[in-house]
């Protein structure tokens, strides 16, 4: 549990005295904000809040908490503003999903010709949300479709594919070799779905390494889709792959990096 992030909730809801309010100031929908304080009050073993008809209160075993919870808050922002003025040079901390496989070096070359320093991290997009949220990140190409409440995120970018090996295509018999479905669950989904109704059968051999997935398709054991080039048609049997650009909101943002140009250049290596 990551008790700073739910302390966070916590202050919200204190000084709003809403949860839906609290959510609106916070950038992330009520359900999850609501399950977070309910996680906050197993782990200390009070509550916290007592809703009813006349709105939410804070508890006095709330109440005698807030302070220290504030003051533990304020530590959080003098030790980040501190790791910030140590840190040189700025780097902009880039996250990858794994999943978009030769388009990565396209990627973090079109990022690094803008003269920034990087420091690149290659993970599931469901992991690269959570280090986003949790300052880790400054800005990371995900897989579309995922949640990302508590972010910034761009358009949806529609890339085309390639069954590979050449000529394979929808109707081959062997599995199509994929990403691990965790990485982002409803983009596997998404996936397995477009495969059936493009005539495929839906099976999959899931492999978290690009260059293992590569070596079974190359051992005739998998098929799979690749990126095609920036300006190509995915053919109607090659679903797409569907990306989105993510940063945190501007009030969590280093104000030592360029976000925008970042997105720009990000933007521009992915074709679009």
């Amino acid at each position: 549990m990551d008790l700073l992030r739910h302390l966070h909730f916590f202050a919200a809801v204190a000084d709003t005295r809403h949860f839906g309010d609290a959510a609106r100031d916070l950038g992330m929908t009520q359900p999850p904000l609501s399950q977070g304080i309910q996680r906050l009050e197993v782990r200390l073993g009070i509550r916290l809040f007592d809703r009813d008809a006349r709105g939410v209160r804070i508890t006095p075993a709330g109440q005698a908490l807030l302070p220290y919870a504030r003051e533990l808050l304020r530590l959080e922002g003098e030790f980040d503003d501190l790791a910030t003025g140590i840190a040189a040079p700025t780097q902009i901390r880039l996250g990858l999903a794994g999943d978009i496989d030769e388009l990565i070096d396209d990627v973090v070359g079109a990022l690094a010709s803008t003269g920034q320093e990087i420091a690149p991290t290659v993970a599931g997009s469901v992991e690269l949300v959570d280090l986003l949220r949790d300052g880790a990140l400054d800005i990371a190409v995900l897989r579309h479709p995922g949640i990302v409440d508590g972010l910034e995120a761009g358009p949806v970018l529609v890339m085309p594919t390639r069954w590979e090996p050449a000529g394979a295509d929808a109707t081959s018999s062997l599995p199509v070799a994929v990403p691990p479905r965790h990485h982002q669950p409803p983009a596997h989904d998404q996936l397995v779905d477009a495969l059936r109704r493009a005539g495929h059968s839906g099976s999959v051999v899931e492999a978290a390494d690009n260059a293992q997935r590569r070596a079974m398709t190359a051992a005739r054991n998998t098929v799979r889709l690749a990126p095609a080039a920036a300006g190509t048609t995915a053919g109607a049997d090659s679903p797409p792959l569907r990306l989105r650009i993510a940063t945190p909101l501007p009030k969590h943002r280093r104000p030592d990096v360029d976000h925008l140009l970042a997105v720009t250049a990000l933007t521009a290596a992915l074709g679009r």
